[in-house]
């Protein structure tokens, strides 16, 4: 179409039981919940599906699991497509992701809000799944094992400036800052734990509408983060990244990575640099994506997409608000063909 930018959810995420409905009526989803079991070396769907949520919320289980969640449920969608169009490959290899959609369903853009990024660079075939699996696992091993101890809130009712301004009054340079830019009065901050406690009151006595603790075990997006920086880097060498079939805006710049090798040192400033995510949406709004569709569980992100941009919206998360999707993209389809 497009016309079309797929999204993809973050830490926070994270419901028991999230992904079950696709792995049962799903032969691709099933297939990646059973790679991510293999992989990462323990029955990670049975804690996506079952719980308990203590673990799911642990941040070593939960970036795996919302990728894997995510990318299942995107494997489900253009499972969906191409039986619907009789569509196989012809060569016997099955592409993977985006690059499996027909032309006219393929994206404009892909992003992902904070974790989510990852998921965008499976769908536009950066990374195989396994890699980006094995890449978040040691991602959130190492932000529990050797990163910085704190805590996350969100912020309602108050722009990023204004935030930054309440930190620069109120607390010690570098104690906690606006960790995710998510909203024209949106933000997320990050710090350590007293001083995320601390300036959540001076906020709410500024004038926050709402300050809600986030379930997170890490303060992602903050520079003593980035302490593991280095160790992440050199895990990057292992791995393989490719150029994107699609642009895939990254959070730190809010603009599209200009190429695969850039990617790596993207993904270190992204612990501890600011995710952009008012921008990103911006810059997609703005050249030519009108439908956004969130892939993976809930409708987090689309929540904050509403409050940026005059967009259409669509959420993936199931079997049914696949088939919905679908209908509703076809309908689009076919009006834009009649004018």
């Amino acid at each position: 179409m497009g016309n079309l930018a797929f999204v993809f959810p973050g830490q926070g995420s994270q419901i028991v039981g999230m992904g079950r409905a696709v792995y049962e009526q799903s032969a691709r989803a099933r297939e990646i919940f059973e790679e991510a079991d293999r992989t990462v070396g323990y029955e990670l769907s049975k804690i996506c599906f079952e719980g308990p949520s203590a673990d799911l919320d642990s941040t070593t289980v939960a970036q795996p699991a919302i990728l894997t969640t995510s990318v299942a449920i995107l494997e489900a969608f253009v499972e969906s497509v191409n039986a619907k169009l009789g569509r196989r490959s012809s060569d016997g290899i099955e592409p993977r992701g985006v690059a499996a959609l027909p032309a006219a369903l393929r994206p404009r853009f892909v992003a992902g809000h904070s974790l989510g990024e990852f998921t965008a660079l499976v769908a536009a075939g950066v990374l195989t799944f396994q890699e980006a699996l094995r890449l978040v696992t040691e991602r959130g091993r190492l932000a529990a094992s050797r990163g910085a101890k704190g805590a996350m809130a969100a912020i309602v009712g108050l722009p990023a400036e204004e935030v930054d301004r309440v930190i620069k009054d109120t607390l010690p340079l570098g104690s906690a800052v606006v960790a995710n830019d998510n909203g024209p009065s949106q933000v997320t901050i990050a710090g350590d734990s007293d001083s995320v406690a601390k300036l959540s009151e001076a906020l709410a006595k500024h004038g926050a509408r709402k300050v809600v603790p986030l379930r997170i075990s890490a303060p992602f997006h903050f520079p003593d983060m980035g302490r593991i920086g280095p160790d992440l880097a050199a895990f990057m060498h292992t791995l393989h990244f490719h150029e994107p079939v699609v642009p895939v805006i990254a959070n730190v710049s809010a603009i599209p990575h200009p190429s695969a090798s850039a990617i790596p040192e993207a993904l270190v400033r992204h612990l501890s640099n600011r995710v952009e995510w008012l921008r990103s949406v911006r810059y997609m709004a703005e050249r030519g994506a009108s439908t956004f569709v969130e892939i993976g569980a809930g409708q987090v992100v689309n929540g904050l997409v509403k409050r940026i941009a005059d967009v259409k919206l669509l959420n993936v998360s199931d079997p049914l608000s696949i088939a919905g999707a679908l209908s509703t993209l076809r309908e689009r389809a076919a009006a834009a063909t009649s004018r």
